[in-house]
């Protein structure tokens, strides 16, 4: 069986540079700064300039090796991450990128790598067995001989250590997904009956799963709270430390040959930031490409690190073998104390000068100015060449198909994701419950406000039967738009984060999204329109009951969607908040009670005919009013002419109302799109091909002397 080869990434004199806006130099806006200057710009178009934040890097980072990027805040450590691991689309990049002396870019990497960021975002309500699992089972890690019959093992980590070592027998995984594991097997959730449960599939697929999650947990020191659930701000769960194993896990079982991690340290303790540390030097040994950014680590953690990289400014400032460093910092006149941690060291006399050290030149200087003179007395130095060394003389050995992340199909994606969703709505049942508290709360009030209309004398009856209709038809609307902006504003960064990890496509958790939601969307008008209906004397009718139903179904629905393109369209919360009013008003100004929409202004009228509150009003009122008559004498017709709600039939203003949740639902699906594209950049299967294809084609000519330097020697 073919072994894969290691990867080493190299590049060289990247550069990277962002638009800001243009400033004077007293630091203000160039377009004026303050009083009259404020309202002028308001007018003037705005100036935006380039803002280089990485300067000509030039660096290897090896695989078997742990490599640890340090500076201080706003050297360029996230963004040289981001630029490497393809997350960071934003900027103009200048430079060369190589995998194994193959042309590569940010975007090739990411099929490559793996990458954690600095914000751990896992849905609160998975545990962390179930996390690990669903990035087995969404993002499957090639399967080997070795690991599949490892569960037979005494020595659950051995195993892991042979199929996951470089050339450990990799093959490339199989077209077919892997199955569900027994966690999540069930309908809904692990506490459901298990006469209930589906037939469960092959048991040694399903071993597959919950072996790799169980390496991974043991790996990680996971032990203790596999079950527990992630939690979040509101609801405690794991903690801080135990969260970001977890992130890392999920990487892990991937089996990407190239990790990426962005200060997978911060915020924890110093054991959990050393133990944090000691498992990513393991994951190194096992002959991956491990890079982590860190925030100031501890001489113990100092230790454990292979290579490092030091950034000032956007500049290399060192990046040779940690061992080094110490002597390479006493040449330029920063000796090391002998109790004296390196890194602090490294901070505080050789970036920022604030002591240690026989001299100190340029200590007056500024932070820029001080990054081109260590940038320049590293191009001098003896360790950049040997760098420079390991720069042109690469891993040549080609990249293995095994290697490249995978995706599962899309209908296991759909699969798990709707059973994801489920369990998720099911361990949240505030929500629910509040949602059938507001169907039942509106449904009574509005009954015995109105109660008995029908009693009442006729002009009575038009009155608080126009209003107790127009309340529906806004309430059912307006509800459902809050409902999903709150729940999915918060659900939206973990989709974002997940998205981009490449856990699954955006057409698999939107129809997830809605299968689980649109039910939910049917079943609250049902019981609002049960309470109501008959509370408020509407007629008596068994057909007009269900065409009074069917409205409220259309217009959750339609709040649904729109509820979702806002929450898709703005970042927060509060920007939803504010367009909500924008959009609702004028929806419900023309909704049909407060204005008379066939007489209204000529050049506004045409709201009306996209405010779903109107069409669906028209209907309840058309269901009600159309041959009604009171003690004798025909009113409805009458009204409804004097009203003018306009032409349409009760069926065809609710099939108005569905065609606007349509458009709206497409709406949103396209600017959830957007949002993805802008994330993670367009990644279609043609580009993914090409990419690959690169990946494992020849060598660039850069390195094609090299190569045949190297032949002729040994022959």
């Amino acid at each position: 069986m073919e072994q894969a080869a290691p990867l080493q990434v190299t590049f060289e004199n990247l550069s990277y540079s962002v638009k800001v806006r243009a400033t004077d130099k007293a630091g203000s806006d160039a377009v004026g700064g303050g009083g009259l200057g404020r309202v002028r710009a308001a007018f003037t178009k705005t100036r935006y300039e380039d803002k280089t934040i990485l300067h000509g890097l030039t660096g290897t980072f090896r695989p078997g090796r742990l490599t640890a990027i340090l500076g201080p805040s706003g050297s360029g450590k996230t963004t040289l991450l981001n630029l490497l691991a393809g997350h960071e689309t934003a900027g103009t990049t200048s430079g060369d990128m190589w995998v194994n002396g193959r042309s590569a870019t940010g975007a090739s990497l990411r099929l490559l790598a793996g990458y954690v960021s600095q914000d751990d975002v896992i849905l609160s309500t998975q545990t962390v067995r179930e996390a690990i699992e669903m990035s087995v089972i969404l993002r499957p890690p090639p399967l080997s001989s070795e690991s599949q019959t490892a569960d037979d093992s005494n020595d659950h980590l051995a195993s892991a250590d042979t199929a996951n070592g470089p050339g450990g027998g990799l093959r490339a995984a199989g077209e077919e997904g892997l199955p569900l594991p027994a966690a999540m097997a069930g309908p809904m959730s692990t506490e459901a009956d298990p006469k209930q449960r589906p037939a469960a599939p092959p048991r040694g697929k399903v071993t597959h799963v919950e072996q790799k999650s169980a390496h991974a947990i043991s790996l990680l020191g996971l032990e203790r709270c596999q079950d527990t659930r992630v939690g979040d701000s509101s609801d405690k769960g794991i903690s801080g430390g135990e969260r970001k194993r977890t992130a890392i896990a999920q990487e892990w079982v991937t089996q990407a040959p190239i990790m990426f991690l962005d200060e997978p340290t911060s915020g924890l303790d110093a054991h959990s930031a050393l133990m944090v540390t000691k498992q990513l030097k393991a994951i190194a040994n096992r002959g991956r490409t491990v890079v982590a950014v860190l925030h100031q680590p501890s001489s113990e953690m100092f230790e454990l690190i292979d290579d490092l990289l030091v950034l000032l400014e956007g500049r290399v400032v060192y990046l040779g073998e940690r061992a080094g460093l110490v002597d390479y910092v006493a040449a330029l006149g920063f000796p090391c104390g002998m109790y004296t941690n390196p890194a602090d060291h490294v901070f505080n006399a050789v970036l920022f000068a604030h002591g240690g050290g026989s001299s100190t030149p340029g200590s007056r200087t500024t932070a820029a100015e001080r990054a081109e003179q260590l940038l320049e007395a590293w191009r001098r130095s003896e360790s950049a060449a040997r760098l420079q060394a390991l720069v042109d003389g690469p891993e040549l050995a080609p990249v293995h198909a095994s290697q490249f992340r995978r995706i599962s199909p899309p209908l296991t994606q759909l699969q798990y994701l709707t059973r994801r969703a489920a369990l998720n709505a099911k361990r949240n049942p505030l929500v629910i419950n509040l949602r059938l508290g507001q169907a039942v709360f509106f449904g009574l009030l509005i009954g015995f406000i109105f109660l008995n209309t029908e009693n009442r004398p006729a002009n009575v009856q038009q009155q608080n039967f126009s209003g107790a209709l127009f309340f529906s038809a806004t309430s059912n609307f307006l509800l459902a738009v809050l409902s999903v902006v709150n729940a999915f504003s918060q659900e939206r960064l973990v989709f974002m984060r997940e998205s981009q990890g490449g856990y699954y496509g955006l057409p698999a958790y939107f129809l997830s999204k809605n299968i689980i939601e649109v039910p939910i969307q049917i079943i609250m008008p049902i019981i609002y329109a049960s309470i109501s209906y008959w509370l408020l004397g509407l007629r008596h009718d068994g057909v007009k009951f269900l065409l009074f139903t069917a409205t409220t179904i259309a217009l959750n629905l339609c709040g649904f969607s729109f509820g979702l393109f806002l929450a898709s369209t703005f970042r927060d919360v509060s920007a939803v908040l504010a367009a909500l009013p924008v959009m609702f008003l004028p929806f419900f100004l023309f909704g049909g009670l407060l204005v008379n929409t066939g007489n209204s202004t000529v050049w506004l009228r045409w709201l009306q005919w996209i405010s779903p509150i109107k069409y669906g009003y028209t209907a309840m009122m058309k269901n009600q009013f159309t041959g009604y008559v009171v003690d004798g004498t025909p009113i409805g017709d009458a009204y409804l002419d004097a009203i003018d709600l306009g032409p349409f039939s009760i069926g065809v203003n609710i099939v108005f109302v569905l065609v606007l949740a349509l458009a709206t639902w497409v709406a949103a699906y396209l600017s959830l799109m957007r949002l993805v594209s802008e994330k993670s950049g367009k990644q279609s299967k043609r580009n993914t091909r090409k990419l690959r294809q690169a990946l494992e084609g020849p060598l660039d000519a850069r390195f094609t002397q090299t190569e045949k330097e190297k032949a002729a020697e040994e022959a």
